[in-house]
């Protein structure tokens, strides 16, 4: 692909990290263009680095060298706050893209950046939710979703963040087939709504 209109760039990236008392080259030499509205899968085998990269492209991690930049400005010049707006990750655990304590419709209210009024998003949310048979949980507390009902509304949760770079960290691999292909109809949708999708898979049938 060209790189005059890359949206996400990634140059020399170097990180290392000990183990057992040894440095070990998580990433060495990186360098990464994707363009807007591109679907990237990320594969290789354990310890290859997928997870090492998609956590500092997120800002999860920041011990590293080499440089990171989006629609051509490098990261270090955005804050933390700025970054998010832009770029959403999604982990590989359900329980980490969701705040168990609080219903679907408050989680998805907390992301929503058109969120108005309960009244006005609520059936906003049933719509969304209904594809996917989670329109009658809208008032549930999420902890008591089962994991790939979580991992749906985490999926969600991005689509309605409208970030323009989506970061996945293996979305389906902890699913049965029937949820996982759920949230691959999720991530069929945010492709098709133009966002660009960075996937780490070890399947690569996907």
């Amino acid at each position: 692909m060209t790189t005059d209109n890359a949206i996400l760039r990634t140059e020399d990236l170097r990180c290392t990290f000990e183990r057992w008392g040894q440095l070990v080259a998580a990433l060495d030499a990186v360098t990464l263009t994707v363009a807007p509205g591109e679907w990237v899968m990320l594969a290789g085998p354990n310890g290859a680095g997928k997870s090492t990269l998609l956590r500092i492209l997120c800002r999860q991690i920041t011990g590293f060298s080499g440089t990171v930049r989006i629609n051509g400005v490098s990261a270090d010049r955005l804050s933390p706050r700025d970054w998010a707006r832009l770029v959403h990750y999604v982990d590989q655990d359900p329980r980490s893209g969701t705040a168990p304590m609080l219903t679907v419709f408050e989680n998805l209210a907390v992301a929503d950046p058109e969120f108005r009024s309960r009244r006005s998003c609520e059936s906003r949310y049933v719509q969304l939710l209904a594809p996917y048979g989670l329109a009658d949980r809208l008032r549930q507390p999420v902890y008591t979703l089962s994991g790939g009902e979580r991992q749906l509304v985490a999926l969600l949760i991005a689509y309605l963040r409208q970030t323009s770079v989506v970061l996945l960290d293996e979305p389906i691999a902890a699913l049965d087939a029937n949820r996982g292909a759920m949230c691959m109809k999720v991530l069929r949708a945010l492709s098709a709504a133009g966002r660009t999708l960075i996937q780490v898979a070890h399947d690569l049938t996907l």
